[in-house]
């Protein structure tokens, strides 16, 4: 009967463990997320859009070099840029989140360009997209989906 239990309370020591270390498996406590959204999909269309701002709490700086989630298989850096005042959006390869700072993305600047969504994107609903960095580290993030039509402020 000893052996029974010792040999119980072992099995579930080992499985607790593996879970604990499983869930943390991916996190990333250097790196810190707020304020992410994602576009409502223009109907008829398969794409959309993500911003955030990613805080890194480390001294050392950090590349975001690739997102994934799966509301899609592709999903890519972008930075629009201006040139001869033209708006222009390009594919990047990784953006620098520099030490103890804070970079945005936001429309015209830094954003994730979803491509091929398997659903349309509609507002109020929730995605995760995990932000993958050049330090093997992962995190995931929550995203809201704001829709294409703001609400307006009236000022009297």
């Amino acid at each position: 009967m000893k052996n029974i239990f010792s040999t119980s309370a072992l099995l579930v020591l080992l499985v607790v463990s593996i879970f604990s270390s499983a869930g943390f498996a991916g996190e990333n406590t250097r790196v810190s997320v707020e304020n992410g959204y994602a576009r409502e999909s223009i109907p008829g269309t398969s794409i959309s859009s993500a911003y955030m701002a990613i805080n890194n709490l480390s001294a050392k700086n950090i590349r975001l070099i690739s997102a994934s989630s799966v509301v899609s298989d592709r999903i890519e850096i972008h930075e629009h840029t201006m040139a001869d005042g033209l708006m222009r959006m390009r594919q990047r390869d990784y953006v620098e989140i520099l030490a103890k700072d804070t970079t945005l993305f936001q429309p015209s600047g830094f954003h994730l360009m979803i491509f091929d969504l398997k659903q349309p994107l509609k507002a109020e609903e929730n995605i995760i997209i995990t932000l993958f960095f050049d330090d093997q580290s992962s995190i995931d993030v929550n995203y809201s989906v704001k829709g294409l039509k703001q609400k307006k402020h009236n000022h009297h």
